[in-house]
């Protein structure tokens, strides 16, 4: 790789390609390390998505299955929904986790599509809508999504206009990695669960974190094995063949967007110039127009014809013409 596209991966992602660890931040990453074929890689994915339903109390997550992370659709013309992590608990509920490196500013409606495919994309079919059930949206954006405090927890569900719950069937959970350098004042003991999985996502390949990190993996099990499978991949020459070339290819996709943005803004000016051209030569047609009938109506005025048929040959009022 060279030195140029390091430097665009550094400056764009905020990663270093030559870390001895692959960034968890990068969904690519995450993806290998809590959906690997293993004991391991399970566990630690049952532990973060238990440290999440901690936070409200929800109940813990025993077993699940980790199912196909694509809804199929049955129109072309409809827009498909493919998951990061999409997971079926013991109890027939679902979970998703998605990971956000870089902003999108359409994000929140997405979150909304995103948990509103998977809800529906249960079976009904001889059965009633009782029979649903709930799903999980659980959301690990590295960027701040919500401007207005520096909550870096939030969740949310269907609520009437005085916050009462109208249903829980959809749960959207939000995480902001832009928000949580606070928790780095804390003593590892006093940290919660998520919290020690939000340190993890944010800064494994912090070399100037390891020291607290290291405390982290001692504590909280799940980010222990998380961890352990990290830095095995990452030791792989395969798996670091296939993380740059992933990295490479969000690269050029961002670049395209990019491109095709700045295209689309240098486009519409030229139509806008374009049209302000047309519209100006448009205008001044019909003001020429307007004058040239103007003094054919003053002339044929001054020859005593009839208002009626000055008004009926140049358009003009009879009220206008009285007072011309």
């Amino acid at each position: 790789m060279s030195a140029n596209t390091k430097q665009l991966i550094q400056q764009t992602f905020d990663n270093d390609i030559d870390s001895d660890l692959f960034d968890p931040r990068f969904d690519y990453v995450a993806k290998r390390v809590l959906t690997a074929d293993s004991a391991e890689s399970k566990q630690a994915l049952i532990c973060l998505l238990n440290a999440t339903f901690k936070q409200f109390n929800r109940a813990s997550v025993v077993d699940l299955t980790v199912i196909n992370p694509e809804i199929p659709v049955d129109n072309k013309h409809f827009k498909k929904a493919r998951f990061d992590i999409r997971v079926k608990f013991q109890n027939g509920e679902q979970g998703i986790i998605e990971i956000e490196w870089g902003k999108k500013d359409n994000f929140k409606k997405r979150s909304q599509f995103i948990i509103s495919k998977a809800y529906s994309s249960q079976e009904i079919n001889n059965k009633t809508y009782s029979d649903l059930k709930r799903c999980y949206l659980i959301c690990i954006v590295d960027y701040t999504l919500f401007e207005a405090d520096d909550k870096y927890f939030r969740d949310g569900m269907f609520r009437d206009a005085v916050g009462k719950p109208i249903t829980d069937d959809q749960i959207i959970i939000f995480f902001e990695l832009s928000k949580i350098e606070k928790l780095l004042e804390q003593p590892v003991e006093e940290l919660t669960d998520i919290e020690c999985w939000l340190i993890f996502f944010k800064y494994a390949t912090d070399k100037s974190k390891r020291a607290l990190l290291n405390k982290i993996l001692k504590k909280e099990e799940g980010v222990g094995m998380a961890a352990q499978i990290l830095q095995t991949i990452s030791k792989d020459e395969q798996e670091r063949l296939a993380y740059e070339s992933q990295l490479i290819y969000e690269l050029d996709q961002r670049s395209a967007e990019k491109s095709a943005e700045l295209r689309g803004e240098q486009r519409g000016r030229q139509i806008g110039q374009q049209i302000g051209q047309q519209i100006g030569q448009q205008i001044g047609q019909q003001i020429g127009q307007q004058n040239a009938l103007l003094q054919v109506a003053k002339a044929l005025k001054l020859k005593n014809y009839p208002l009626e048929d000055i008004a009926e040959s140049t358009g003009f009022p009879i009220e206008e013409l009285v007072l011309l």
